[in-house]
């Protein structure tokens, strides 16, 4: 007599088992993108499966369907407005290697603005609705298929015996799953999007879980084609080193976000953000752009690429070398300049655990580190970071106690003042940058405080440098931002030019990587201005004109660096500033000697 009752119960928990992951993975997507618009229709089918198999496991793990759903409701909706954050405030998605990073991340994640959008607030409200639909779910794991099993210690253990199964196998079919989506298979069936220098589009092509499970697979460093460290070894040692000559004294200042945002587009403002470095353009120094890596965050990637002559072409997408590859034996800048009589300083005026940089700048050669707390007490700060004129006065002091060594200098200063948010009112920074544009567009003002503080950055490169023309002892310093910031700085000034951040054509994305740079010293150098190059080919210019010589690794980048001045992870050009396709860049030969000779530097050389 009950049996209608019971197939409408069933049929209710069949339609609440497909529907409500269905609606979760859907909901976890528009956080931060439309995955109807964004996401083929296979691919959200794919997905949804993903979802639907994760709903398994956590049935079988519960035994109760009602509980297995609202574990995904509150799981999903967390991790939804934590990648919501994260694209908001970094300009990128989650990778496998952030995981590492939350410590670091947890450090400057106090400034942020936290109030969640219009769009993340309704998928909240939606994931709320969710979890009380869910309620209706009444499904148990009984011995096989729910009641009928008895209640003694047999059907209890049967019952244990296919949940422990069912988790293994759900486990084992996610496994699965995260190969499949690896293989070119796959990427051709359901039109994966790959370009890995994009991971947010990756995300939202592919599906923001899918994305990460595909990008498990770069997570560990192949060796080369055709490598062997004997044949790498007796390569590189076909190289000469440069003998040094005079050893000036090198002051590198990696300043944090630091861009000249009109390589975006054109803007108008009522007066210059970088007085004194547009004046160096027009000078004697040696200025141009420099191609990095990254974008919005991941801040040591640069700092690796000029300190090793690294590039991250040769690494998996989303790698952060300092956590993953620097280990004891590794041979780099500061570590060459300290055997050729060179004091050497890594400075960063924040805590030492951020990137691991405490363990990482003694293994990369630095004698002597100064953090957060070996800044002066009473250095200034813009907002809650020390300022860049206070790291301008750092770097002065430990020149001047490094005088009575009658050895030549060399610091390596990360800055923090311009790291963001943007977009939150200081009394301590108003607004000296104004954008001048017909109307008022929406959040520009987290455009001008970013440009307010750029022109800080300007002003204390200006004190050190006329701190230094003053001195003696011959002096380069050099400075370069470590990438552009998060998108929501730049999205005014691509309005303005008629764009829009969904639709930026391949050489817009790529203008996203640049930064400016400057080699000034107070000595005689032939200037040059607009010279194209990129962060690991950096530190070959700046040991050239500081006459401090190359070391055979050095020697074989200068080699690289002749033929295709730009080589990053996001770009690759020759000398006559042609680009270079994946498949070329991969078939040259020069190139591929670099991608063993790196390998080897980074894994086997002095092992």
């Amino acid at each position: 007599m009950d049996r209608p009752g019971k197939i409408s119960s069933i049929a209710k928990n069949i339609i609440l088992f497909i529907a409500i992951p269905a609606a979760i993975m859907y909901l976890f997507e528009a956080y931060t993108h439309n995955p109807f618009v964004r996401m083929r229709a296979g691919i959200q089918v794919l997905n949804i499966f993903l979802f639907i198999v994760i709903e398994v496991f956590f049935l079988f793990l519960t035994g109760r369907l009602k509980v297995a759903l609202r574990i995904m409701c509150v799981m999903f909706m967390v991790l939804g407005l934590a990648e919501y954050y994260l694209v908001e405030f970094r300009g990128v998605t989650l990778l496998p290697w952030d995981i590492g990073s939350l410590g670091t991340a947890a450090e400057v994640a106090s400034g942020y603005n936290y109030v969640p959008g219009v769009r993340a607030v309704l998928c909240i409200i939606g994931f709320i609705i969710l979890f009380f639909i869910s309620g209706l779910a009444d499904y148990r794991i009984g011995v096989l298929s729910g009641e009928g099993g008895g209640n003694g210690t047999g059907s209890k253990r049967k019952s244990l015996i296919v949940r422990c199964a069912g988790v293994l196998i759900s486990c084992g079919v996610i496994i699965l799953y995260t190969n499949f989506v690896q293989t070119e298979f796959a990427e051709r069936t359901f039109g994966f999007y790959t370009k890995l220098f994009t991971p947010t589009a990756i995300s939202e092509r592919d599906g923001t879980l899918t994305a990460f499970l595909m990008e498990l697979q770069y997570i560990n460093v192949s060796k080369p084609v055709g490598y062997s460290a004997g044949e790498a070894e007796e390569m590189l040692g076909k190289y000469e080193a440069v003998p040094a000559e005079n050893k000036s004294n090198i002051i590198v200042i990696m300043n944090e976000a630091f861009s000249d945002l009109s390589v975006l587009g054109d803007f108008e403002t009522d007066e210059d953000y970088m007085p004194f470095f547009h004046s160096l353009q027009d000078g004697d120094a040696v200025t141009g752009q420099l191609n990095v890596s990254i974008v919005g965050g991941n801040t040591p990637n640069t700092e690796f690429e000029f300190l090793t002559g690294n590039t991250l072409r040769f690494l998996p997408e989303g790698s952060i070398p300092y956590q993953q590859y620097v280990s004891e034996g590794i041979y780099a800048m500061p570590s060459y300049l300290k055997d050729i009589g060179y004091t050497t300083v890594g400075m960063h005026p924040y805590y030492s655990k951020g990137w691991e940089r405490e363990r990482v700048y003694q293994e990369l050669g630095f004698e002597k580190s100064v953090f957060l707390d070996g800044f002066d007490k009473g250095a200034s700060k813009v907002r809650d970071y020390v300022s860049d004129m206070a790291c301008s006065g750092q770097i002065i002091n430990e020149y001047e106690a490094n005088l009575d060594t009658g050895k030549p200098f060399f610091a390596f200063l990360v800055t923090m003042q311009n790291h963001s948010p943007y977009d939150v009112p200081y009394d301590d920074l108003p607004l000296e940058i104004d954008i001048k544009c017909e109307d008022r567009i929406k959040n520009i003002e987290t455009t001008e405080r970013y440009l307010t503080l750029i022109k800080k950055s300007d002003e204390a490169l200006k004190y050190l440098t006329e701190y230094f023309e003053k001195q003696d002892e011959p002096t380069v310093i050099v400075m370069f931002g470590d990438h552009q910031p998060s998108d929501s700085v730049v999205r005014p000034i691509w309005e303005m030019n008629g764009k829009d951040s969904r639709n930026l054509t391949e050489e817009d994305v790529e203008k996203r990587y640049i930064v400016p740079y400057v080699i000034w010293t107070n000595f005689d150098i032939d200037g040059a201005q607009n010279e194209e190059t990129s962060a690991n080919f950096l530190g070959n210019k700046v040991l050239d004109i500081a006459g401090a010589g190359l070391y055979p690794y050095r020697s074989f980048l200068d080699e690289v660096k002749g033929s295709y001045p730009v080589f990053s992870a996001i770009r690759a050009a020759d000398d006559d500033g042609r680009e270079l396709t994946d498949r070329e860049a991969s078939d040259d030969e020069l190139i591929q000697s670099y991608s063993r000779l790196q390998y080897y530097e980074l894994f086997d050389h002095n092992k």
